[in-house]
C-alpha cells in the first residue's frame, strides 16, 4: 500500500513538472523576436561633400569678380535696394586709415566662423575686398562654397583709391614685372591620385562639413614669383612643386612657367581635374594678376590639398606683354573715389 502511493506522489509529481515545462515553452514561443542590431551609419566623406559644394557653386566664371567702378555706382545709385554689403578683409590698422563708405572689418581667420556667418546676410549681394584682390578671391571662395552671393572688388582698395598711404601695396608694373623664361611647350599631367582625406569636424551635416573646412583654411597662402623661381633653379628637384596654370588654354599657349601644366579653373574643380593632382606634393596655381589663382588656391586648400597661389599671377612672371597682356595699370585702373 506504501508503494502504491509513492507510485502515485511520482506519477503526480512528473504531471507538475510537464505543465511546468509547457508552460515555460508556451511563454517563450509567444515572446516578442529579438530586435536585429542594426547596421552602423555610413560613414560621410568630407572630401565628397566639400567638392559637391563647389562644383554646385561653380566658380572662376566670368561673375564673380566686379570692377571698383561698378561698385561705386552700386553705392551711389540712389537705390539702397541694390546696395551690396562691404567686406574688408584687410587688417585692422589698414582698415583704420581708410575704407570703402559702409564696409565692414573682418579679419580674414575670422570669416568662416559661425558668429561671423550669423552676421552676414543671405538676401543681399557681398562684396569682399582685400588690400589687391588676392586674399579677397579666397575669402569670396570660401563664402560661395558655403552658398553666399559673393563678389571680389577686382584689384582691392588699391582699385578705389589713388592715395598710396592707404594703399600701399598695389601692383607697380615698372617695379614687380619680372623678365623670366616662359616656354610654349605644353606639358600634360598623365598620372590619376587619390583624393586627400580630410577631417575637420565629427558631424554629419552637410554644411558644417563645408563650414569647417573653410575654417581650417584660416589664412591666406601665397608665393612671390621671386621664391617660385628660386625653387625651380636651385638644383634641387625634390623641392619642386607642381605648377598649375588656370589661364585659358589659348594664353596658356603663348607662354607660361616652365613645367606648368594647364587645367582651367572650371575643369579643375571636378574629381576628374583634381585626380590628376598628387596629394602629396606642394602646389603653386597661378593665373592672369593673381585673382583666380587665388580663388583655385582657396579651394584647393579647402579639399586637402596644399595649394599656393602665385602672387600676382602671369603679368609678375614676364614682362612680355603678348604672354601676359592683363596687368593692374595705376593709370587706367586706379579711381579716386571717397573713403
Amino acid at each position: 500500500m506504501k508503494s502504491r502511493l509513492l507510485s502515485k506522489i511520482g506519477a503526480m509529481l512528473g504531471l507538475m513538472v510537464l505543465i511546468a515545462a509547457l508552460s515555460i515553452t508556451a511563454a517563450c514561443s509567444s515572446a516578442e523576436p529579438k530586435a536585429e542590431p542594426s547596421a552602423p551609419e555610413a560613414t560621410v566623406s568630407e572630401f565628397d561633400v566639400v567638392e559637391a559644394a563647389i562644383e554646385k557653386y561653380k566658380p572662376c566664371g566670368s561673375t564673380w569678380n566686379i570692377k571698383a567702378e561698378d561698385v561705386f555706382l552700386l553705392l551711389n545709385d540712389d537705390d539702397e535696394d541694390n546696395d551690396p554689403y562691404m567686406i574688408s578683409v584687410r587688417e585692422a590698422k589698414d582698415y583704420a586709415k581708410g575704407h570703402i563708405p559702409g564696409a565692414v572689418n573682418i579679419p580674414f581667420a575670422d570669416i568662416a566662423k559661425k558668429e561671423t556667418l550669423a552676421s552676414l546676410p543671405k538676401d543681399k549681394k557681398i562684396i569682399v575686398y582685400c588690400d589687391t584682390g588676392q586674399n579677397a578671391s579666397m575669402a569670396v571662395a570660401m563664402l560661395g562654397a558655403m552658398g553666399y552671393d559673393v563678389q571680389n572688388m577686382l584689384h582691392g582698395i588699391s582699385a578705389w583709391t589713388k592715395d598710396t598711404e592707404i594703399a600701399p601695396k598695389r601692383f607697380c608694373y615698372d617695379t614687380q614685372c619680372k623678365d623670366y623664361e616662359f616656354e610654349t611647350t605644353p606639358n600634360e599631367a598623365t598620372k590619376t591620385y587619390p583624393f586627400p582625406t580630410i577631417e575637420n569636424t565629427t558631424s554629419t551635416d552637410k554644411e558644417e562639413i563645408v563650414r569647417a573646412a573653410a575654417q581650417a583654411f584660416s589664412k591666406p597662402r601665397h608665393i612671390t614669383v621671386e621664391d617660385l623661381y628660386l625653387l625651380l633653379n636651385d638644383d634641387d628637384e625634390d623641392n619642386d612643386p607642381f605648377i598649375l596654370s588656370v589661364r585659358k588654354p589659348e594664353d596658356y599657349a603663348k607662354g607660361h612657367v616652365p613645367g606648368a601644366v594647364n587645367i582651367p579653373c572650371d575643369p579643375l574643380l571636378t574629381k576628374e581635374g583634381l585626380s590628376k593632382l598628387d596629394p602629396d606634393r606642394q602646389i603653386v596655381v597661378y593665373c592672369y594678376t593673381g585673382q583666380t589663382g587665388s580663388q583655385a588656391t582657396a579651394l584647393l586648400n579647402m579639399l586637402g590639398y596644399d595649394a599656393l597661389n602665385m602672387k600676382f599671377g602671369m603679368v609678375a612672371w614676364t614682362s612680355d606683354r603678348d604672354v601676359a597682356p592683363k596687368a593692374f595699370i595705376e593709370e587706367t585702373d586706379c579711381m579716386d573715389y571717397e573713403l
